[in-house]
């Protein structure tokens, strides 16, 4: 039952025109979550399923699930899921390439004339970035039960806080009446086409992985008030510098996930006056923290935590606080739905090209398989390029990992006939 090689490469391209970016040599995509972009290709999405012969769901988060019969009606689909969205500069590849895999695994169906025993389900799920509205994979976080729909509708554009991710919703057409719940609107289990987003693939020469779970997250806002004043009249000596005493902390974290093979990020700073001339009085920042080990990450937290308590002893005048927004403990797929996997990508190239690794990087699966059986599998990233326009996997690869993931879920459809 193979899926037609041109069809997925034409499909992504064909998909880029909404939301199109250029920069240099390179094409992207700026459709970030619930632009009209968004609801272009969410269109083109629901068009596609309709032609395929799949009853189109869109539930209160916008999730859209296209479902596809089986034989027995009884089961749960077989979710097959990732996104459309993208970064605010973000590439061609990351999520679309999941979607527009799942869409072409029912036509492949389809076209084979044989039904699975339990029915599939493509699903595009709704704001994975959190660029836009600043909680990623809202869309399936909720699905899954880890997140409520009102504070989820409640989220506000970042560039415009007056507006709500609920409106949105409301003005694209996509506030769906379906239950965001995988109690109400089941699924058998979830498997997700995915790149890398790193050079690991590529670097050993590799071209799919079984992705064994997925690293811990934690986010957190830190601010910093300290005392405002003229640049050239307040003596180093009586200064109280929020910046200053922030930039202490923002070393400390390097320092820290460097000794600890983790990832620390703080992508995020600012000021109250943002003036040259100025002593900042208030500083922010946030940090991404993440690592497989949940102890690993409580050992950086407490330590970050002393260093801002060392900092207001050490600099008066200095007060600080910290708040965690979020945390995702690390995950790990099932084994089942993964043995399915394994196989399905043995059988597509040479047991050589294939391996396992876990994801650094967050999905939608996460949060899926907190409650129901989810794996995922990768594909090769270029130089390991991700939530840049340089993004770029190649048509070979892409081609590879939907005939991957197509015979994965023939492979789970058979387990549960089997069951």
């Amino acid at each position: 039952m193979p899926i037609s090689p041109l069809r997925v490469w034409e499909k992504l391209q064909h998909t880029a025109q909404w939301g199109r970016l250029e920069i240099g040599d390179h094409v992207g995509l700026c459709r970030e979550s619930l632009t009209d972009s968004d609801r272009e290709v969410r269109d083109w999405f629901v068009a596609e399923a309709k032609d395929i012969g799949c009853e189109v769901k869109v539930d209160e988060m916008g999730n859209i699930f296209a479902i596809f019969p089986g034989r027995n009606s009884g089961l749960a689909p077989i979710g097959i899921g990732s996104h459309l969205d993208s970064q605010p500069a973000g590439g061609r590849f990351d999520g679309a390439l999941g979607v527009i895999a799942a869409l072409q695994v029912l036509r492949a169906v389809k076209e084979s004339g044989v039904l699975t025993n339990a029915p599939l389900a493509a699903i595009n799920w709704t704001n994975e970035e959190g660029s836009r509205f600043p909680r990623m994979c809202t869309g399936s976080g909720v699905w899954s039960g880890a997140e409520d729909v009102e504070s989820s509708h409640a989220l506000t554009d970042l560039a415009n806080p007056s507006i709500t991710l609920g409106d949105e919703l409301k003005r694209i057409g996509y506030l769906g009446t379906t239950p965001c719940s995988y109690r109400e609107n089941r699924l058998s289990a979830h498997f997700e086409l995915h790149i890398e987003q790193g050079p690991r693939l590529e670097k050993a020469q590799q071209k799919l992985a079984v992705v064994s779970g997925v690293q811990g997250m934690r986010a957190y806002e830190i601010r910093c008030q300290g005392v405002g004043g003229h640049a050239g009249a307040v003596p180093m000596a009586q200064r109280a510098d929020a910046l200053a005493a922030l930039a202490t902390f923002v070393v400390k974290t390097e320092e820290l996930a460097r000794r600890e093979d983790a990832f620390g990020t703080v992508g995020v700073i600012e000021t109250d006056t943002s003036s040259p001339n100025t002593v900042p009085g208030r500083a922010f920042c946030t940090l991404d923290l993440r690592h497989h080990n949940e102890n690993t990450l409580d050992t950086i937290e407490r330590e970050l935590d002393a260093h801002l308590s060392k900092l207001e002893q050490d600099r008066p005048g200095i007060k600080t606080s910290i708040t965690k927004t979020r945390h995702k403990k690390s995950i790990k797929f099932d084994p089942e739905a993964s043995r399915c996997l394994q196989q399905a990508l043995t059988s597509t190239v040479h047991e050589s090209l294939v391996c396992s690794l876990e994801s650094y990087a967050g999905h939608d699966s996460a949060e899926t398989a907190v409650v129901i059986p989810t794996t995922m599998l990768f594909i090769p990233s270029k130089n390991g390029i991700s939530h840049n326009p340089a993004e770029f996997s190649s048509e070979e690869d892409c081609e590879i990992g939907a005939q991957a993931l197509l015979q994965a879920v023939l492979n789970y459809d058979a387990f549960l006939e089997g069951k």
